[in-house]
């Protein structure tokens, strides 16, 4: 949305720096020193690198750092330039401060896994290991997730992440599994642990997880569909009995999604189905089911009327939730990308029976 003003907040941010100062985020002038910061969050957030300068300033002054760690991921091509700085700022948090219990703490782990620079590993694992050492579960679970964003570059977590994905703590027990996942690539290591975990109700990471693993989940399938055939009965339930409980549509699109990942096209006439109803139930998972809908390809071909109906409209998405407008954009261009895919194929069933 805001992509039309990239210019003239660059213009704006350029500006101030040659009539004012270089290190104008942190000018004594609050009105001054506030409009710049303003104007640099906002052209970060659209990766234009002109907003680095002061993002270097705020990161090397400490002037309202908080506003430039939140995005600084957002310029992964600044990495180089960022990450050293924001590595030095994050060792120096003290665990035991009120900091690291919130906004603080996290802010730099999602930054510096948005940046993607393997040199914050070091500096990633030695907080792990701190926050094991001192039991803290509060910081391990986002360390964990950020060093699971690294893949096999993160090895050094990997005997860490081992040891908690172990933990009776169900929230970081799934954390751990996951990193053990993206850093050792083992199924054979993983699957048996996420069995465990998906028997605990709504554990919606772990069935995004044996999403992620794909085909080499296959023991896990009896389990997603049983999760799959809960929810939809609970769901009936609600409805016959006019429960003002909200129908949980969130966990059958994941589970639906995780049993497209494993099983492939044998799922299709499980999982069209259940998308296409969380979809018309809910418009607000509109963006989940297409991008499901998406990677099916071809075995999509019946969702195509509801394609149709959603870029028909002048919006796909409930405007009054926070990144409405973003999503929104994003679901219409999903729906377009799926028109063409399935622009030349036929629908199977249909190809079958000729």
């Amino acid at each position: 949305m805001a992509e039309p003003a990239r210019e003239a907040l660059a213009a704006y941010v350029t500006t101030q720096l040659t009539e004012h100062r270089p290190d104008v985020w942190a000018s004594p002038h609050r009105g001054l020193r506030r409009a710049h910061q303003q104007a640099v969050v906002a052209l970060a957030g659209l990766r234009d690198e002109r907003a680095l300068p002061s993002l270097l300033v705020a990161l090397d002054t400490g002037t309202d750092a908080w506003r430039a760690v939140a995005v600084a991921g957002r310029l992964p091509q600044a990495a180089a330039e960022l990450t050293p700085r924001l590595i030095s700022r994050f060792i120096a948090i003290d665990p035991d401060s009120v900091d690291s219990y919130g906004f603080g703490f996290n802010s730099f782990t999602i930054a510096l896994s948005q940046l993607g620079d393997p040199t914050a590993v070091p500096a990633l694992t030695d907080a792990l290991h701190n926050a094991i050492q001192h039991k803290q579960s509060h910081l391990a679970e986002p360390l964990l997730k950020a060093l699971a964003s690294f893949g096999p570059r993160a090895e050094a977590a990997l005997e860490p992440a081992r040891r908690l994905s172990a933990v009776d703590d169900l929230s970081l027990r799934t954390a751990a599994l996951c990193a053990v996942w993206e850093i050792g690539r083992h199924p054979e290591e993983v699957v048996p642990l996420l069995g465990g975990i998906l028997e605990k109700r709504r554990a919606t990471d772990a069935i995004d997880l044996a999403g992620r693993i794909g085909p080499a989940a296959i023991p896990v399938l009896p389990r997603l569909r049983q999760i799959l055939d809960e929810q939809l009965a609970e769901n009936a339930r609600n409805e016959r009995n006019g429960s003002s409980v909200l129908n949980d549509w969130w966990t059958i699109i994941r589970v639906a999604s995780a049993l497209w990942e494993i099983g492939g096209a044998a799922q299709t006439d499980t999982v069209l189905p259940v998308l296409l109803d969380a979809w018309k139930n809910n418009d607000a998972s509109a963006h989940a089911v297409v991008v499901c809908l998406n990677r099916m390809g071809p075995a999509a071909h019946p969702a195509l009327p509801q394609v149709h109906a959603a870029l028909a409209r002048p919006h796909r998405y409930e405007q009054r939730w926070t990144g409405s407008v973003a999503l929104d954009l994003e679901t219409e261009h999903t729906c377009r990308t799926i028109l063409v895919r399935l622009k030349d194929h036929a629908e199977p069933n249909l190809t079958e029976q000729a």
